[in-house]
C-alpha cells in the first residue's frame, strides 16, 4: 500500500469519528459518550500512526519503484514479500523489523467497515444508556410527585385568609389567619379495598373547641376530619361497605369545602346540618355497568386565567424579566373516568350524642340515602359543544333522612346545656345538584320534621325546628366540554343565597351572665370571583352579607358584611 493511500483511509476516518462526536452533544450525549469517544479516538489515532510507520519501513526495504502498486486485498504477508517479477532480495535482522504481535495489521479495505461497526455500536450503547437514564428520572420523580408508592397518595391544602368584617356585633375587625390546613392521604390496596385519611388545622376558637376563657381564645389543634375504609367496587358489584370516621349523606356536603362549594365562606345549610360522627355503613350503586374497554384517552384542553395570571407576567416583563424559552409538552392523553350506576344509597350506623336520650340504642343512629344521578352531551361529539352553553349537562338527585338532626356538629355543640330536654328530632334533607355547560346550580333544602322543646338559660320555654335552604350558581370562563368541575381551574364567579329558620339562637348562663347559643344569621349573599393563577394556586375575593333576626325573634336586627380575600395552595 501506498503512503497515499494510507494517508486517504486514515483522512476518512478521522473525518468519520469526528463527525461522529460532533454528532452526538446534539442528539443529547452525556459526557460520558464523549469521553469514551475521545479515549477510543486517540486509540485509533496511535494505531493508525503505527500502521504509517510500519508501511513506512516496508516501502523504503522494497526495491520497486515507488509507483508500483500493491493489490490491495492482499495480506500482511503479502507486503512483507516481493511481487513475484523481481527476485528476492536478501534482508537482514536489523532492515526487517518483526512484526508486533501486540498490533495486528488489519488489511485496509477493512478498515472503514470496522469504524463503521464500532459507530454503531457505541450508537447502541448510547441509546440504552438514554433510555435508562430517562427511567431513572421517571422513577425518581415519581417519588416526589402526590403518588408517594403505587398503594398511597397524598393531596392536602394551604389556605391563608385575610378579612375585613363587621359583624352583629358593630365594630369593624380585621384579620388575617390560616383558614385551612389539611392532609389527606389516599390509600387504594387494589381495585376493591381503599381507604382516605385527612389531617385538618383547627384553631380552636370555634363552638367546638370551648376554653376557660371563652371562645376568643383558642389552642391550635390538628384533628383527625376523616379516617375511612371502603370495601368495594361499584363498577363490578354494587354493593359496598364503608367503615370510620366520615361525614354522614345528609345534604351537600361531604366534609371538603373545596370540593362542595364555590364560596369562601360556607352556605348555612352546610354551617348548620353538616355531621361527621364514626360510623359502620352498607351502600349501593346499581344497575352494575356491563364489562368493557376503557374508555379512549382524549387530550383535554387546559382552561387558561384570563386576569390575575396574565397581569402577572406582563407585569414581570415590563420588570424586565426575560423568561428562557421552553419547549412546549406534549399533551398527555387523559382516560375519562367510567360513569357510575345511576342509582345510588346508603344505610348508615353512627355513634350518636348519649345526652340526646338515656340508654340510647344503636338502631337509633342511623342515617338513611337515597339517590340519582344521569348524565349526557345531547347526542353531539365534546369536539362540537365548545359553544354550547347547556351541554354537556349532569343531573344529581338525592334525599336523606336522619332521626336526630341535633347530632351534626354545629346543632349538638350550640345546644349542649339543652340537649336532654330537646332528644331525638329526626329531619330530612332534599339536595339537587345540575350542571349545564358551563354553569354549576346547585339547590339544597335541610329541615327538621317535628319540633324541639326546651327551657332555655332565662327560663323562657323555646319551640324550634331547625331549617336551611339555599341556591347557589357558578360559571366557568375559558369553559370547554372536558371541565368536570366548575371552578376547579382557570377563572370562575359564584354567587349564592343560603336562609334559615327557627335558628336565632337561645340563652344560656356563664358565670351568670346570659349568653347567646346556637345562633346564625337568618339569611346570607355572597358573590365571588377566583382565579387558578397556576396549577395548584388560587387567589378569590368575596364578598358576604349576613341579616340576623329581628329583636322580636330573638336576634340583634342588625345587618353585617364582610371582604374576604384567600391564596389558596392545593397539592
Amino acid at each position: 500500500m501506498t503512503m497515499a493511500a494510507s494517508n486517504r483511509i486514515l483522512t476518512i476516518a478521522l473525518v468519520v469519528c469526528l463527525a461522529v462526536i460532533a454528532a452526538l452533544p446534539a442528539r443529547g450525549a452525556t459526557e460520558v459518550d464523549v469521553a469514551e469517544l475521545r479515549r477510543l479516538l486517540s486509540e485509533l489515532q496511535a494505531q493508525n500512526r503505527e500502521l504509517a510507520r510500519r508501511l513506512a519501513t516496508l516501502e523504503a526495504d522494497r526495491p520497486v519503484p515507488r509507483s508500483a502498486q500493491t493489490p490491495p486485498a492482499r495480506s500482511a504477508e503479502s507486503r512483507v514479500t516481493p511481487p513475484r517479477p523481481s527476485p528476492p532480495q536478501p534482508r537482514t535482522a536489523a532492515t526487517t523489523p518483526p512484526p508486533s504481535p501486540a498490533l495486528p495489521v488489519v488489511p485496509a479495505a477493512q478498515r472503514p467497515s470496522d469504524i463503521e461497526q464500532r459507530i454503531r455500536e457505541l450508537e447502541i450503547a448510547r441509546v440504552a444508556q438514554e433510555d435508562g437514564t430517562r427511567w431513572i428520572i421517571q422513577d425518581a420523580l415519581s417519588k416526589i410527585s402526590p403518588k408517594i408508592n403505587e398503594f398511597l397518595e397524598l393531596s392536602g391544602s394551604i389556605e391563608v385568609l385575610g378579612a375585613r368584617v363587621r359583624d352583629f356585633s358593630g365594630p369593624v375587625k380585621e384579620s388575617l389567619s390560616i383558614n385551612t390546613i389539611e392532609l389527606d392521604f389516599g390509600i387504594k390496596l387494589n381495585d376493591w379495598i381503599s381507604g382516605n385519611l385527612k389531617l385538618a388545622y383547627d384553631s380552636g376558637t370555634g363552638i367546638q373547641f370551648p376554653t376557660t376563657e371563652g371562645f376568643a381564645t383558642g389552642v391550635d389543634r390538628l384533628t383527625v376530619d376523616r379516617a375511612v375504609m371502603t370495601i368495594g367496587d361499584v363498577q363490578r358489584f354494587p354493593l359496598f361497605l364503608r367503615v370510620g370516621r366520615d361525614v354522614l349523606p345528609f345534604g351537600s356536603s361531604t366534609g371538603v369545602h373545596r370540593a362542595d362549594v364555590l364560596s369562601i365562606t360556607n352556605p348555612l345549610t352546610v354551617d348548620v346540618f353538616e355531621t361527621r360522627k364514626t360510623s359502620v355503613g352498607i351502600g349501593f350503586a346499581w344497575p352494575t355497568p356491563e364489562p368493557g374497554p376503557s374508555p379512549r384517552p382524549v387530550v383535554v384542553p387546559t382552561v387558561q386565567p384570563l386576569v390575575i395570571g396574565p397581569f402577572v407576567s406582563r407585569a414581570a416583563q415590563w420588570m424586565g424579566y426575560r423568561p428562557l424559552p421552553q419547549r412546549p409538552g406534549r399533551p398527555v392523553p387523559v382516560t375519562p373516568a367510567p360513569h357510575g350506576p345511576p342509582f345510588y344509597g346508603s344505610v348508615y350506623i353512627y355513634e350518636g350524642t348519649p345526652d340526646l336520650a338515656t340508654n340510647r340504642r344503636a338502631t337509633q343512629n342511623y342515617n338513611v340515602s337515597l339517590g340519582y344521578r344521569t348524565e349526557g352531551h345531547c347526542g353531539r361529539p365534546y369536539e362540537a359543544l365548545r359553544d354550547s352553553l347547556v351541554c354537556p349537562w349532569a343531573f344529581d338527585f338525592h334525599v336523606d333522612y336522619n332521626p336526630s338532626v341535633f347530632d351534626s356538629t354545629f346543632l349538638e355543640n350550640g345546644y349542649r346545656s339543652f340537649l336532654g330536654q330537646i332528644g331525638m328530632v329526626p329531619g330530612v334533607s332534599a339536595t339537587t345538584k345540575l350542571n349545564l355547560g358551563p354553569f354549576a346550580l346547585v339547590g339544597e333544602v335541610n329541615t327538621a320534621i317535628r319540633r324541639a322543646s326546651f327551657v332555655d338559660g332565662l327560663g323562657q320555654t323555646m319551640r324550634i325546628a331547625p331549617m336551611t335552604w339555599q341556591v347557589s350558581l357558578g360559571y366557568q370562563f375559558d369553559w370547554n366540554p372536558w371541565v368536570e368541575a366548575v371552578g376547579g381551574q382557570g377563572t370562575f364567579v359564584a354567587v349564592g343565597y343560603s336562609r334559615s329558620h327557627d335558628l336565632a339562637g337561645a340563652s344560656v348562663l356563664v358565670n351568670g351572665q346570659p349568653k347567646r347559643t346556637g345562633a346564625v344569621p337568618e339569611s346570607r349573599f355572597f358573590i365571588s370571583a377566583g382565579e387558578w393563577v397556576t396549577d395548584g394556586v388560587k387567589l378569590q375575593l368575596e364578598y358576604a352579607l349576613n341579616f340576623d333576626y329581628s329583636r322580636a325573634r330573638g336576634g340583634t336586627g342588625k345587618t353585617g358584611h364582610g371582604i374576604y380575600s384567600v391564596i389558596t395552595f392545593n397539592f
